[in-house]
């Protein structure tokens, strides 16, 4: 008796965290030339709070929640283990990150409590859903270790913001405001994000260009520099600035190992030519790599201040983390799609093809906009000069004004049609 092909949920669960992960980027995009003025003064304000929870929570995490239901079955060969639990964790999850980004713009922190509540239990039935998921595995690759590290490292970033809101209502944290702040967003980013993406590329990027996977040793790199620099930077950024720069080259290191072998798979791609998902995966390659330079230098103390700390973030957040997922959005949500709505007719009719899903006009610029809008507001941010951050930030509206474009034609073929709704299984 053979067994079974690992299944994957229905397309409609991935696609709803998604698309609502990039309604999250449109809104953020739209208010982002209204807070010129906040992102020329200090980071530290109750609106770019917001924004930035807007991205972290609503774009960020909701993206990589979706994707990972699709993700989960192709990497690791497992069936979700409850579809349903997936459903109650978007629910929760999309409802909380309204209320923390509503009550945090008007720094309402015992609505921000409730909200985050909310948050936590979705993140929870996420951890048990890939947890039962994922027991009794047999072989820990280096993208299923990455995915469990990702994960711990959610769970303990939404505990921390927990307790960084109940601080705002009843003080109990010790050391300095801001050394917990900075400690909390590292977590996040290093802690949930990179730990993610670094497994999942190492599994698809070959699959996507056609490339040898990585080799044990850069592997190794890896593994090594996020199991030793997040902790140290976490913990150092509380209590040690020597620690905080001692993981930051740790991280570091890891970081570059990564873009250096994605730099390699370019060299050694098979693939004739390169659609605009692969384009966007290489630029965020390249704003990782300066913003792994950049976390260096202010760990060292080479820079510093709330501007430099600024750039930092849209280097990371707008820049490698942001074209990273719009990337991986345009290469899973496209199948996805294709797979719900035009999988029963094949064989049956005429279907379109993954490619003609897209819009490649409004990829085009998408990645125009993005790559070259994020470049130019990290550096109109790093001066501090309103009315230029408020340009580029219209830049990066109209980037991301292309990709939801996008995106819409390919979700619009979901639209019942009656030869469809003849051929597809209930």
């Amino acid at each position: 008796m053979t067994a079974s092909a690992p299944r994957g949920p229905s397309p409609l669960l991935p696609l709803a965290f998604l698309a609502t992960a990039a309604l999250a980027f449109v809104l953020a995009g739209l208010a982002l030339p209204w807070l010129a003025v906040e992102l020329s003064g200090h980071y530290y304000h109750p609106r770019l709070v917001a924004l930035t929870h807007t991205l972290t929570l609503g774009w960020i995490t909701l993206s990589m929640l979706g994707a990972s239901y699709q993700l989960i079955p192709i990497v690791l060969g497992r069936t979700v283990w409850s579809e349903r639990l997936g459903r109650w964790e978007f629910g929760l999850a999309a409802v909380g990150v309204i209320g923390v980004v509503g009550h945090m713009a008007i720094a309402s922190w015992p609505g921000f409590l409730w909200s985050a509540t909310l948050i936590g239990a979705g993140v929870l039935l996420h951890v048990l859903n890939v947890a039962l998921t994922v027991r009794g595995l047999a072989r820990w690759s280096f993208t299923s270790s990455m995915l469990v590290t990702g994960f711990v490292g959610l769970v303990l970033t939404t505990m921390f913001g927990a307790a960084l809101g109940v601080e705002h209502v009843r003080p109990f944290l010790p050391g300095d405001f801001y050394a917990r702040l900075h400690a909390h967003l590292h977590l996040a980013v290093l802690g949930w994000v990179l730990p993610v993406v670094l497994g999942v590329s190492a599994h698809v990027y070959p699959l996507f260009l056609l490339a040898p996977p990585p080799s044990a040793r850069v592997l190794a790199i890896q593994a090594w520099g996020v199991a030793a620099g997040v902790p140290a930077v976490v913990v150092g950024l509380l209590a040690s600035s020597a620690l905080a720069a001692l993981g930051a080259l740790a991280v570091a290191v890891a970081a570059v190992t990564h873009v250096l072998w994605v730099a390699s798979l370019l060299r050694s791609s098979r693939r004739p030519g390169f659609d605009a998902a692969l384009r966007f995966l290489v630029a965020g390659a390249v704003y990782l790599t300066l913003d792994a330079v950049l976390g260096v230098a202010l760990a060292f103390g080479v820079v510093a201040g709330p501007r430099w700390s600024l750039v930092y973030g849209v280097l990371g957040f707008g820049g490698w983390v942001s074209l990273t997922i719009v990337g991986m959005m345009l290469k899973i949500v496209p199948f996805l799609v294709w797979y719900r709505a035009y999988a029963p007719l094949a064989g049956r009719g005429r279907v379109p093809a993954l490619v003609d899903l897209r819009w490649p006009i409004m990829e085009r610029i998408a990645f125009g906009a993005l790559a070259g809008g994020i470049a130019l507001l990290a550096a109109a941010v790093g001066v501090g000069h309103a009315a230029a951050i408020q340009g580029a930030s219209l830049i990066v509206m109209v980037g991301i004004l292309a990709f939801a474009a996008d995106l819409g034609s390919v979700l619009h073929h979901l639209v019942p049609c009656p030869l469809r709704a003849a051929v597809r299984p209930s």
